[in-house]
């Protein structure tokens, strides 16, 4: 147990910046555990807020809460009533906080929550030396992976492997994945590891390589080819069974619905500031299904954990840069960039 009164944690006031802050070291209270974290990250949605302005940030308080929700670290106090996890228990911060009493979060839902409370826009994130959290939220990290690992489960290979099984992916279809930031490469890699063969899509040639190399059977870049045409024509030329969006670009997204064949899925994970789609025609007479997809459930954690196992998937190939958190300015610039993959920050280590 720290024997501080104070933390570093890291805030984002907005209009593309981003600053470290001492902050008072929280204490759990009933039923809560406080998790000494050893690895976060950078995840696309940060960003978002990243590109807030100011005056924004600053009307609902968010200027002033800690950033980030992919974290795995050690519980080093717990709160009265908390019986698990224990004090010295590898965990990950499950960041979607529910009331954990209404139908939702009984059935290990608490996105659906109404009094849902989201790290850095009701509550503090992970990128600080300490969070505290509700302890059912405190997912068990087992020691055959590391802290890198279990911040990536967190959010980007739990967000992947949800968004795949929703697209039914397998090898007796075809799929698209549009954006191939860390999310979709990691879309690629649970829906191939699912049997299902994949197209990438993405402007970027250093995240096209980053597919290549992990043994996509297609990328296609859209300035430079026809990526609905090749969409279709990996699809035997009716078009893909189901398609991916974790790009939040609207002409991503229309692309990738207008590829689909009869009676396709379309799964939209990436978050966008317009919501225009070019839909009308492909929608009602093909009879294509849109599907959300918003993170993992509490009840895959287990499921999730064994695939990874299983499939033994090299999680870890996505990182392409760590950095300390006092260089969380060039960690969000060079995210910012659109070139990296998955971007970690290093803790320093702590033993129990």
């Amino acid at each position: 147990m720290s024997t501080s009164t104070h933390m570093q944690s890291l805030v984002c006031p907005g209009d593309q910046t981003v600053e470290l802050r001492e902050k008072p070291i929280p204490q759990p209270g009933p039923e809560d555990v406080r998790i000494r974290i050893q690895a976060s990250a950078v995840c696309g949605s940060d960003l978002h807020k990243y590109r807030q302005s100011a005056e924004e940030r600053a009307t609902h308080g968010y200027d002033q809460l800690t950033l980030g929700h992919e974290g795995a670290g050690i519980v080093d106090a717990v709160g009265p009533g908390v019986l698990h996890p224990k004090i010295g228990d590898r965990v990950v911060a499950y960041h979607l906080i529910g009331c954990g009493a209404c139908e939702y979060c009984r059935a290990g839902e608490p996105g659906f929550c109404r009094d849902i409370e989201g790290f850095n826009w009701v509550r503090d994130g992970v990128n600080a030396e300490y969070v505290v959290i509700p302890a059912r939220y405190a997912l068990p990290l087992p020691d055959d992976f590391d802290f890198e690992e279990g911040a990536l489960l967190a959010c980007n290979v739990g967000t992947a492997y949800g968004a795949a099984r929703k697209a039914g992916a397998s090898g007796d279809m075809t799929l698209a994945v549009s954006g191939l930031g860390p999310v979709g490469l990691y879309t690629v890699m649970m829906a191939r590891a699912m049997g299902a063969p994949v197209i990438g899509i993405d402007v970027q040639s250093s995240r096209i390589e980053l597919a290549n190399s992990m043994g996509i059977e297609m990328t296609v870049n859209p300035t430079e080819a026809d990526a609905v045409a090749a969409m279709r024509d990996f699809g035997g030329g009716d078009g893909v069974h189901a398609s991916i969006d974790t790009s939040g670009n609207t002409q991503a997204r229309s692309a990738a619905i207008e590829a689909l064949r009869p009676h396709g899925r379309f799964v939209e994970v990436g978050l966008g500031h317009e919501t225009v789609y070019a839909l009308s025609t492909p929608l009602n007479m093909r009879e294509i299904t849109l599907t959300g997809s918003w993170i993992f459930k509490l009840y895959e954690w287990e499921d999730l954990l064994d695939f990874v196992r299983r499939h033994k998937l090299p999680i870890k190939s996505v990182i392409s840069h760590r950095f300390p958190i006092q260089d969380a300015v060039d960690a969000f610039g060079l995210a910012e960039s659109g070139t990296a993959g998955k971007i970690i920050f290093t803790w320093p280590a702590v033993t129990v």
